[in-house]
C-alpha cells in the first residue's frame, strides 16, 4: 500500500518539466513527501526510511518517465506526438517539454547507453513489479519463517513454470558451493549466507546486487554514503545542542542580571530605611 501510494504521488503530483529526478527541486519534493506522511505514520528523521523514500521516489519517476517515451516512440514525428499527450501528463506544457527533451540529440545519447547497460545484465529475476521484500514477507508469513539469502535469490531468479535464468543459476551454484565448503563438520558456518551473498554478488551503494533494497551487506562493508548520513545527522544534532546551550546561556546572563538590579535595590530600600528612622528620631527629639 506504501509503495502504491508512492507510485501514485509521483504519477499525479511530480513535476514532469525536468529531465531527470535530481533536477526535481527541493520544495517540489518536500511538498511530495509530506503527501506522504500525511496519510503514513513514517518518521523521516531515521536516516533509513529517508533512504528509501526518496530511492523509492527516483525509482518510480524514471519508471513513469519511460513509459511516457515509450508512448512518444508511437508516434513518427515530435510534431504528432505533440498532438497526442500522454493521459497521465495533466499540462500541454509539460508534454511539450518531453516531447522536445526525448527528440533531442543529448536524450538520444543517454538513451543509447542504457540500452547497452540493460543489455549487459547477466541475469534477471522473476518476481515481477512486486518488491523482493514483499515476496519474501509473504512467504515468510505462509511458512512462519524468513528464508536465508541464498534461499531467497532462488526464489526470486528461478521460476515454477520456466525454470532458472542461467546466469543467475551459475551464481546460484557458486553460493551454495561457497556455503558447503565453509561449514564445519559439526554444521557451524565460517561465513552466513548474507556474507556469501555479498561475495558472489558484489556490493553496489551499500547493497547486495540482485537482492533488493532489503538484504545489506555485512557491517564491516557499511558503505561511504550511509556513514555521510550518519556523520550529517549527528553534526544536526550537534548544531542543535550548541544552539540551545547559547540560549540558556544568554537566560542566565539575563537572570543574573536580574539578581544584580534586585539586590541594589533592597540596599537602596534599606538605605531609607535607615534615613527615615534617624529622621523619625530627630524630629521627636525636637
Amino acid at each position: 500500500m506504501f509503495a502504491n501510494e508512492i507510485g501514485f504521488t509521483i504519477r499525479n503530483h511530480a513535476p514532469l518539466n525536468v529531465k531527470k529526478w535530481k533536477e526535481v527541486k527541493p520544495e517540489d519534493r518536500t511538498s511530495l513527501i509530506k503527501r506522504i506522511t500525511t496519510k503514513y505514520d513514517i518518521d523521516m528523521s531515521l536516516p533509513w526510511v529517508k533512504r528509501y523514500v526518496n530511492k523509492s521516489f527516483g525509482t518510480v519517476f524514471a519508471n513513469f518517465r519511460y513509459k511516457l517515451k515509450k508512448h512518444f516512440e508511437q508516434f513518427s514525428t515530435k510534431e504528432e506526438a505533440l498532438e497526442n499527450k500522454h493521459k497521465d501528463v495533466k499540462t500541454e506544457d509539460e508534454w511539450a517539454f518531453l516531447c522536445t527533451y526525448f527528440s533531442s540529440e543529448d536524450f538520444q545519447i543517454v538513451s543509447e547507453k542504457n540500452s547497452i547497460n540493460r543489455s549487459h545484465l547477466k541475469y534477471h529475476h522473476k518476481a515481477g513489479s512486486k518488491s523482493f521484500m514483499s515476496h519474501q514477507e509473504q512467504i515468510a508469513a505462509q511458512s512462519g519463517e524468513m528464508l536465508g539469502a541464498i534461499e531467497r535469490f532462488e526464489m526470486e531468479y528461478k521460476s515454477i513454470k520456466k525454470g532458472w535464468d542461467l546466469g543467475a543459476k551459475e551464481l546460484w551454484d557458486q553460493m551454495v558451493k561457497m556455503r558447503t565448503e565453509t561449514t564445519l563438520p559439526d554444521g557451524t558456518q565460517t561465513m552466513n549466507d548474507d556474507e556469501i551473498c555479498a561475495k558472489v554478488l558484489g556490493v553496489k551503494s551499500g547493497y547486495i546486487k540482485g537482492c533488493g533494497f532489503g538484504p545489506r551487506p555485512p557491517p564491516s562493508s557499511t558503505s561511504r554514503s550511509s556513514l555521510d548520513e550518519m556523520s550529517e545527522k549527528n553534526k544536526e544534532l550537534e548544531d542543535k545542542l550548541e544552539e540551545t546551550q547559547d540560549t540558556i546561556k544568554a537566560q542566565q546572563e539575563k537572570i543574573d542580571a536580574q539578581n544584580v538590579l534586585i539586590q541594589e535595590l533592597q540596599e537602596q530600600g534599606k538605605k531609607f530605611e535607615q534615613f527615615m528612622a534617624t529622621f523619625m528620631n530627630q524630629q521627636a527629639s525636637s
